[in-house]
Order: structure tokens, then sequence, then C-alpha cells
């Protein structure tokens, strides 16, 4: 089955590449994973996972945010478009196996990662942490939506270069003290 197209508007002055009115950029695979790498040498993945999560849970809030306004779309229609979009762009599969809006739960699948088959299984840890920060934007957005205080906490519990058949993430919603 195909998929459906992802649409690339591309200014013939600038060169700059839009999708549904928000700026792009196209990367080969390996250039994301390689940079995951060499920053991990550098500061320790644990480091980077940090520095990570926190820009990628706010790129997606953003990223919803702006979505919901061109499409119509409710919160967890806007959740999961945002998972399809990253699909359609060669992250992964993602699919939404679990959501619970009004506890801020959700469990995400992720076959085919990027990061995981740039790394391989010999990686043998969790490597797709990009994506934790990601899924929490996601979910502060449904949160927000509702009106519901809290943060949401995503976590990997299960990654393909840890030797897992999929990469499984596991969110939660932490109350505000």
């Amino acid at each position: 089955m195909a998929q459906p197209q992802v649409p690339i508007d591309v200014d013939p002055e600038t060169g700059i590449w839009r999708t549904d009115g928000l700026p792009m950029i196209y990367l080969p695979r390996h250039f994301l994973v390689n940079m995951q790498k060499a920053i991990e040498t550098a500061i320790g993945a644990d480091a980077y996972r940090e520095i990570l999560y926190t820009s990628s849970d706010l790129s997606a809030l953003q990223w919803c945010r702006a979505e919901a306004k061109t499409h119509g779309l409710s919160a967890v229609e806007t959740f999961r478009h945002y998972l399809k979009r990253l699909s359609q762009r060669g992250y992964g599969q993602m699919d939404i196996t679990a959501l619970d809006a009004d506890a801020g739960t959700a469990a995400v699948t992720v076959r085919h990662s990027a990061f995981a088959l740039g790394y391989g299984p010999e990686a043998g840890r969790t490597v797709c942490y990009t994506f934790e920060g990601s899924f929490a934007g996601g979910m502060r957005y449904v949160l927000e939506t509702a009106g519901r205080a809290g943060t949401p906490i995503c976590r990997e519990v299960a990654c393909a270069a840890a030797g897992h058949p999929e990469c499984r993430f596991e969110l939660s919603c932490e109350p505000v003290a």
C-alpha cells in the first residue's frame, strides 16, 4: 500500500522547503545518526538525551499548535498527525498503541526507527531517546488543549538497537507540585 505523499513547497527565490507552511530541512538519515554519535562521544549520551528532550518537547508543542490551527484538528488528532508526519519523513513507523488523554498517559511504538537502524542491534542499548521529548511535547499539547495541568514524561522502554523487535515508549503525567 502506497503511503500518502508529504506536501513539500519549495520557494524558488530562497530555496526554503515548507510543509503545511512550516519551514523544513531535508537531511540524509546517516547525518542525524552520525551527529548523535559524535555528540554522545563529546558530552555523553545522558547529557545529550537531556538536551534533546527539552528541545524536542518544545518543538513538538510548537508544531502541534501550528498544525492544529492549519488543519482544524482536535488535540488527539493533532498528536496522531504529528506521528504520521514523523513516519512519513523517515524517522520510523510510529503508532500510538494506547492513549488516555484524561490521565495524560500513552504508549508509542516505533518500527524501523532511523536511529535503531543507524546504530544496529549491536549497540546493545536504547538509542532512540531523540523521540522521548517529541512524544512528551505531543502529549503536552493534548493536556494544554484540555486545560489540564501536569508534565508529560516519556521514556524509551525498549529499543531495536538493544535487540527488541521494535522501539517502545511510555508516557506518564507528573502532577504539578
